[in-house]
């Protein structure tokens, strides 16, 4: 059973050219078929979406994802003045950890990837950081995920903040998923990980041969206390330690790193995932991009939209010494979509697309698109999200899921959160 899109314009995501064709899509196969205006005619059994006046694109990828802490917002909001790194990390990010037990996961994830969903993103790399329910935690992220339809790349943050032995058990819970699945192998950031935690990781990783997701320099902290306890900076620690070798690592923040770091993450082939929403929401230092090549974007735990973070992204450069220009932040956006094919992972093909109307008075073109999604916030009104060939959203709603029990059964698990 194939999907008809018809008499949609589509904007191939590369390039921005634009083709008034019919799309024709099916989950079996990734690659996409395009006829002239009513050349195809449509099998028994096929489904026809009526794209008349309308626009299709693939859709997003975010390339750094906390799903678990999606449900923070119900978490205490510090004053300017009461705001520090530690302290967000102490009293939010701890706090909501030690609550975080099967079902508030589940709810957690299953939040973020409605969320994820309804604003064109099939596509997800995942960060799970709780200490207490580790066992199987990341099969029950990818679970919630795969129910509303968005495929995953999943990591597990190992962290020595409550001591190595669940450091040990995060590793080992990281390994024997992606022994069976996609994924990354994970450590919280450096400061938090000790050199035998850092040996095991790396061993993980050539083992698997799959990279590492890390927070790299979000805070200074991170650099102070690193600096401290092994005599290096960060980027100088994973740098020799192998953990940037592959090129399916993700650095991401790297708000405090100098110009040597710099130099050794453009020497490698590892990339750096900007989360501008979530930077912007701590107060933290302006990411400074200088010199470096391999960036994707993240919405961290923000909760929206790639092409919020885009926009964010985009606005956020001009305080830098590395302001953006427009094409510069739409191939940030994209690189997410590139990072995906480079490593071989599955779940971004061609059939994973959005649908979308223009309620902006300008009419869209290849010149102007990039302008018009960050300046215009009525250029991109998505009606259908489409992913593995099958609608997932719908007007603004998951239809694989049963979505009002869904919020109904998240609802109840926020109340959980109380700090």
């Amino acid at each position: 059973m194939s999907l008809i899109l018809k008499n949609g314009i589509y904007i191939n995501y590369s390039d921005l050219e634009f083709i008034a064709k019919d799309v024709v899509v099916t989950p079996e196969k990734e690659t996409l078929n395009f006829y002239n205006y009513g050349e195809y005619t449509p099998q028994t059994g096929d489904q026809v979406a009526d794209c008349s006046g309308k626009y299709i694109i693939h859709s997003f990828a975010d390339a750094f994802m906390r799903p678990g802490l999606s449900l923070a917002p119900k978490a205490k909001i510090f004053t300017k003045r009461e705001t520090t790194y530690f302290r967000y990390v102490s009293d939010i990010l701890w706090n909501i950890d030690k609550v975080l037990d099967k079902d508030l996961v589940y709810a957690s994830a299953l939040y973020a990837a409605i969320n994820a969903a309804r604003s064109g993103t099939t596509f997800a790399t995942c960060r799970n950081e709780t200490s207490k329910f580790i066992d199987g935690s990341l099969a029950l992220v990818d679970k919630a995920f795969n129910e509303v339809g968005i495929s995953t790349l999943q990591s597990f943050a190992a962290c020595e903040a409550d001591g190595f032995a669940t450091a040990e058990k995060a590793v080992n819970e990281n390994a024997a998923y992606i022994s069976q699945n996609q994924g990354l192998m994970g450590i919280a950031a450096s400061y938090l990980a000790s050199k035998e935690l850092f040996e095991l990781v790396a061993g993980k990783c050539r083992e698997y041969n799959t990279g590492v997701l890390i927070n790299a320099a979000e805070d200074e902290l991170d650099q102070i206390n690193t600096m401290r306890d092994y005599r290096r900076n960060v980027v100088l620690r994973l740098y020799e330690a192998g953990l940037m070798d592959y090129q399916s690592t993700i650095l991401t923040n790297a708000n405090y790193i100098g110009d040597d770091e710099r130099s050794y993450i453009k020497n490698k082939p590892a990339w750096v995932a900007h989360n501008p929403i979530g930077n912007f929401r701590r107060g933290t230092k302006p990411f400074n991009s200088i010199w470096l090549d391999n960036i994707l974007l993240g919405s961290d735990f923000s909760g929206e939209g790639m092409i919020e973070v885009m926009k964010h992204a985009f606005f956020s450069s001009l305080a830098s010494d590395n302001d953006l220009s427009l094409t510069d932040v739409y191939k940030r956006l994209r690189a997410n979509n590139n990072y995906i094919k480079i490593n071989n992972f599955k779940g971004d093909g061609e059939n994973n697309l959005i649908v979308f109307d223009n309620n902006s008075p300008f009419e869209l073109g290849k010149d102007n698109f990039v302008k018009h999604l960050v300046y215009n916030s009525q250029a991109l009104e998505i009606k259908l999200v489409i992913a593995k060939g099958k609608i997932v959203v719908k007007n603004g709603h998951a239809i694989q899921i049963d979505e009002k029990e869904a919020l109904k059964f998240i609802k109840e698990q926020a109340e959980r959160i109380s700090c």
